[in-house]
């Protein structure tokens, strides 16, 4: 059985899994934002929900060090990250099962009353 992948967190500096954490990405002009679920090209770094992580994680010398360049966060970049993490948190139980998978997108269809759903296997 393959193992997930860890990544180490900024401010922590603990190995976790790496869907436990929250992406961020450099831009060219130097800023920091959170990776918006896709893989953005560049440079990554991983950054824990904690209040604390997030303090720690996001001062201006452990983002230069994880980037190899001088950056800056982002604004709101606290906030953005608490909001990344709540929604991977959402979306993490479907993903675990596939037929969890099947239940979210059955019930993300049906939108009005209905009399019968039709699941296909």
């Amino acid at each position: 059985m393959k193992t997930p992948p860890s990544r180490t967190c900024l401010g922590c500096r603990r190995a976790r899994p790496q869907a436990a954490l929250v992406r961020l990405v450099r831009l060219t002009n130097g800023t920091v934002v959170v990776d918006g679920g896709t893989r953005a090209a560049g440079r990554g770094a991983y950054l824990c929900p904690d209040a604390e992580c997030i303090k720690r994680g996001l001062s201006r010398g452990r983002l230069g060090h994880a980037f190899r360049k001088p950056s800056e966060a982002g604004p709101n970049l606290a906030a953005a990250v608490r909001a990344a993490a709540r929604l991977e948190a959402r979306a993490a139980p479907a993903e675990a099962s596939p037929a969890g998978a099947l239940l979210c997108e059955v019930s993300a269809r049906a939108i009005e009353d209905v009399d019968v759903i039709t699941v296909r296997s």
